[in-house]
């Protein structure tokens, strides 16, 4: 007997530690790029944005991760406003290293004196005294990667953060800051559409670190919402991207077909499929799918409680695209 999409989502999604952390978060997070537009601006609803990190919160999806940049600033103040009372409830994850988009650009800043700066304002906009999860956004090329990495280590022992991160797919980049402090967060985008970073979730895997994975429902494409023939405003992120270009969208038509399938043996959705399938590629594996609907929060949560088959898995793996970046 299958369950029906209802009854996956009732449930807390299940804990378990972030890493080698001493930290539990529930095993798929919240990506909140999108709570202050990126994608369908037009809509934004601070409201509804609130009322889906609470949501999620609700339903044990505790890491959340935003940054600096995300709007720029205001992102973090919706985040602040939204965790009022209720901050211990939250694996607090946001980041720190690009800065300026007036010339629709965005720029470096890893400068140790930048860091410290930018963390007490972060701390500000986010109502918070401490930070669970410090990541660094982009390696500045102006700036020795560890220079930036030894500031951030400074704020672990100040107590104003309580772990680092990375966003980024170079391993040597990981192996470097390493060696000056412990790395425990990496993300970088990974979904059953774009999987060229397998084997970074492999590496990082064998050494204890947790895998955020961003853009795990490939920016809505795999909850198979998103027909063809859609065309995207300017404003929406996705009119910029080639994997939103409708041909391309028709070319890849067969990954949404199979998760389809998959989906309606179990009585679930195609995007509850795409981050199950994420979950069974490792334990130390964070999907941190974005929505602006509670509704769609909580149907993200119900993919932890979705266990695919061999024969699922099987499905699957025909058409499993490698290397295909989502974000062009």
């Amino acid at each position: 007997m299958t369950q029906s999409p209802f009854d996956l989502t009732v449930e807390r999604v299940p804990a378990r530690p972030l890493g080698s952390t001493t930290m539990q978060t529930g095993v798929i997070g919240l990506g909140c790029m999108g709570l202050t537009g990126v994608y369908d601006i037009e809509r934004r609803d601070d409201r509804r944005a609130e009322a889906a990190v609470n949501r999620a919160l609700d339903l044990g999806m505790t890491y959340l991760d935003t940054a600096d940049s995300f709007g720029p600033f205001g992102n973090e103040k919706l985040i602040g406003k939204a965790l009022a009372g209720r901050r211990s409830d939250a694996v607090l994850a946001t980041k720190v290293g690009i800065t300026g988009r007036a010339d629709g650009t965005y720029h470096h800043n890893g400068t140790p004196d930048h860091i410290r700066a930018a963390v007490e304002q972060s701390l500000r906009r986010l109502q918070a005294d401490h930070l669970d999860v410090y990541l660094l956004q982009a390696v500045d090329p102006a700036v020795p990667v560890e220079e930036s990495w030894g500031a951030m280590a400074e704020l672990v022992t100040a107590g104003k953060v309580r772990a680092l991160g990375i966003r980024t797919t170079d391993m040597s980049v990981i192996s470097a800051v390493q060696r000056v402090f412990p790395v425990s967060v990496v993300t970088a985008e990974l979904s059953y559409w774009h999987q060229a970073n397998l084997p970074l979730l492999d590496w990082t895997g064998a050494r204890g670190i947790a895998f955020a994975a961003s853009s795990p429902l490939g920016r809505g494409f795999l909850t198979g919402a998103i027909p063809p023939s859609r065309t995207f405003k300017w404003t929406d992120l996705r009119s910029k991207l080639p994997a939103f270009k409708p041909e391309a969208r028709q070319r890849a038509a067969p990954v949404v077909d199979r998760l389809r399938q998959v989906a309606r043996a179990h009585g679930v959705k195609p995007g509850q499929v795409a981050l199950a399938w994420l979950l069974g590629r490792g334990g130390h594996v964070l999907p941190i799918p974005g929505s602006t609907d509670p509704a769609h929060v909580a149907m993200n949560a119900g993919a932890a409680h979705l266990s695919l088959s061999d024969e699922d898995l099987g499905l699957l793996a025909p058409v499993q695209p490698q290397g295909q970046p989502v974000s062009g």
